[in-house]
């Protein structure tokens, strides 16, 4: 038989994925209990042992039921975004937009805050329950100007862990029960995280598709065969390492604006690889100018008028870059000839500028604006990305892989959507970190 003891060595070295993962020994058994044991789970190619058998009883996170919460409504508006069709139930609200799924549509009541009957559904206000917004009706009895009161139950989401310790232990460490971005719980210092339980709320009972065994502890994938900066990035990277002084542009959307993380700008995915890569080659002054437009496209940027608030010739071409970086995950809907034409436009005139080009893959978003019944992908699916991909290799332009690191996630326990600051497309300190991982991975030490 196994010792129980932990082999913890392997951990140190280069994340590997285990091809054991359909053997794992942890598995969802009836709708709350999870079986773990006995077996061996391999993380990074180390091998844990599990001795004996453990059936864990996972608890749903308890409702919250909110009560007489003040709100002035806005007109409910039906064409708007979700999170934008009224006001956001407080406690739900995520940044700019808000949680989706946790409010229990059915418990909403709206009543005069003077008193008197409750309001009714579709008659004084409607609702959007995924979004969790509320909005008074123009021919309702609700004044424009009216305090009303809401009570509703929601239910939260929570991500659990379980541990094993150094004597073959398994136990269940509950997480923060809430809106669902918290990071898995950690426990004592002898003990290891082996999978983490994933309740989105109002779950019914748990299947696979709640339970993330771990493999892997870190997103770095398998090392390239050769640096992409020294076959692609080659005039930037030759005075990088002559310690001549070097610009960057970062020209993006919402997230190169700081989306998910805010006036925390240290944590900007592009401040953050700036700060690495000048570290990296210390003897070159590296400049780094930001050129984002939140909301839009590239295709915006580069048609909004000479002299506008954004001006692509003025803000990326005239400063003359040495390089380039692209997020666009606003460009998601390009695709096949589209894209390879948009972004051949986009690489003639950075290239003409004298830049070079560092296409960066967007962070994964919201699963249904994916098109994913899954958050367990190894591969990004949009067409957008794998055409990026395509674009880079036919056009010989440098690729840092963002969105494999997202994809990777799943292996370490982590449901990407816990990372999604605004629960749409705006990633957290986290998920900014990724990014600035990638670009970091192109050049090398």
């Amino acid at each position: 038989m196994l010792s129980p003891v932990l082999l913890l060595a392997a951990l140190l070295g280069t994340a590997q994925v285990s091809p054991l993962m359909n053997a794992m020994p942890i598995q969802v058994a009836e709708s709350w209990n999870v079986d773990v044991g006995p077996g061996t789970v391999v993380i990074d190619g180390a091998e844990l042992a599990l001795v004996d058998p453990v059936r864990l009883v996972v608890t749903a996170p308890e409702s919250v039921s909110v009560n007489g919460e003040e709100y002035i409504l806005p007109l409910f508006d039906p064409k708007a975004g979700g999170w934008r069709k009224g006001s956001r139930l407080k406690p739900l609200i995520a940044q700019e937009c808000s949680a989706t799924g946790l409010l229990q549509p059915e418990t909403v009541v709206v009543r005069p805050a003077a008193g008197g009957d409750p309001y009714v559904l579709g008659t004084d206000y409607d609702m959007d329950g995924l979004w969790a917004t509320v909005g008074r009706l123009e021919e309702g009895a609700i004044g424009a100007d009216e305090t009303v009161l809401i009570d509703y139950t929601y239910g939260p989401a929570r991500l659990d862990s379980i541990v094993v310790n150094g004597q073959g232990q398994v136990r269940l460490i509950n997480g923060t029960a809430g809106q669902g971005f918290d990071s898995p719980p950690a426990g004592q210092s002898d003990e290891h995280r082996i999978a983490t339980v994933w309740n989105p709320g109002n779950l019914e009972g748990l299947t696979d598709e709640n339970l993330f065994a771990i493999e892997m502890t870190a997103t770095e994938p398998t090392p390239p065969e050769y640096s992409v900066a020294e076959k692609l990035l080659s005039k930037t990277l030759a005075k990088l390492e002559a310690g001549e002084p070097v610009l960057i542009v970062a020209w993006g959307d919402s997230v190169s604006a700081g989306g998910g993380v805010g006036s925390n700008t240290d944590a900007w995915y592009q401040n953050a690889f700036h700060t690495r890569l000048q570290a990296r080659y210390p003897k070159s002054e590296i400049t780094l100018i930001t050129a984002a437009w939140p909301g839009r496209g590239s295709r915006n940027y580069i048609e909004s008028p000479a002299g506008s608030e954004h001006d692509f010739q003025r803000d990326v071409l005239d400063r003359k870059p040495d390089l380039v970086t692209l997020e666009w995950v606003n460009d998601a809907y390009l695709k096949d000839d589209a894209l390879m034409a948009h972004y051949t436009m986009i690489l003639e005139r950075l290239q003409g500028a004298g830049a070079e080009a560092l296409l960066l893959t967007p962070h994964l978003v919201r699963p249904d604006w994916m098109g994913v019944s899954t958050l367990k992908f190894d591969a990004d699916p949009r067409p957008y990305v794998q055409g990026l991909h395509r674009f880079a290799e036919a056009k010989s332009v440098a690729l840092a892989d963002g969105a494999q690191r997202w994809c990777n996630l799943w292996r370490q326990g982590i449901p990407y959507p816990t990372l999604l600051a605004n629960a749409i497309n705006h990633p957290d300190v986290r998920g900014h970190a990724l990014l600035a991982d990638a670009l970091l991975a192109v050049f090398p030490e």
